[in-house]
């Protein structure tokens, strides 16, 4: 009996450090890339003003998501809408990487905003799944807090990248961590 409990929070250790690393996803993709402003501006040939509506574009497609991912999860369940999303996120996200002109990242933008909604979405709706009423409200408080560290660590962790590597590799390195 008492394995079976120690197995049952073990799962819930690991099932809540599943969905806080997917609520990450939205954070990390608007501020890690933050400080490769200057750099991205001089690489396609545009103003700095330019590339921060990319940040709007971002805002944009997160919006959309949300309105369109609540009722995919509820029709087709968590798992389908979750992987395509994510998968669509990481192509979207390398592309990012490629591009050439303030139009592409803009449209890119948007696109991998659409699609990466989906892990924020989902880990709201998986807590409601999985966990009982009483201890769901905890879990979105954690889930939220996690959420509000994001945004502190994303820049530094994209400002190591662009120094060492190159404002690109920002984006290939947000590809990477979700495929892990």
């Amino acid at each position: 009996m008492i394995d079976l409990k120690h197995r049952n929070k073990q799962q819930n250790f690991f099932l809540i450090l599943m969905l806080g690393a997917l609520n990450t996803i939205t954070p990390f993709s608007i501020d890690m890339y933050l400080p490769a402003f200057p750099k991205i501006a001089i690489d396609l040939h545009t103003g700095i003003q330019n590339i921060a509506l990319s940040v709007s574009a971002y805002f944009l497609g997160f919006a959309v998501g949300q309105i369109l991912y609540g009722p995919l999860l509820d029709r087709f369940g968590r798992k389908r809408p979750l992987y395509i999303g994510l998968s669509l996120y990481i192509i979207a996200t390398i592309i990012c990487s490629t591009s050439t002109t303030i139009n592409e990242l803009l449209i890119l933008r948007f696109i991998q905003a659409l699609s990466g909604c989906v892990a924020s979405v989902s880990a709201m709706a998986m807590v409601r799944d999985f966990f009982p009423p009483d201890k769901s409200a905890s879990l979105i408080s954690l889930l939220i807090l996690i959420l509000g560290v994001s945004p502190m660590l994303a820049p530094t962790a994209g400002s190591f990248i662009v120094t060492s590597f190159d404002w690109r590799y920002v984006f290939i390195f947000l590809a990477i961590i979700v495929c892990i």
